[in-house]
């Protein structure tokens, strides 16, 4: 925490929430952290929550379950194989 320290609130940075805003998603704060680092690996994927990208629940409805944010960061996979079968 302590390298982080102009980075807003250190309790953000490496908490397990994607906080996609600066200054917490940038390279000088690790990119909060790495708590980004998932959903910064879809650069098309826009979405209101990143912190629910690739979180273990498939949230099943656009943005998220979209090719470009990786089917909910791969949390939709097995549902869109039976779909799409």
């Amino acid at each position: 925490e302590l390298y982080y320290t102009k980075c807003g609130y250190a309790d953000f940075i490496g908490d397990g929430r994607c906080n996609d805003l600066p200054p917490y998603n940038t390279a000088e704060c690790g990119f909060d952290g790495g708590d980004c680092d998932l959903y910064n690996g879809y650069p098309d994927c826009s979405v209101e929550y990143p912190n629910f990208i690739g979180d273990g629940i498939c949230k099943d409805e656009p943005p998220y379950n979209t090719e470009e944010c990786g089917f909910d960061g791969g949390d939709c996979l097995v549902d869109n194989y039976f779909i799409f079968r």
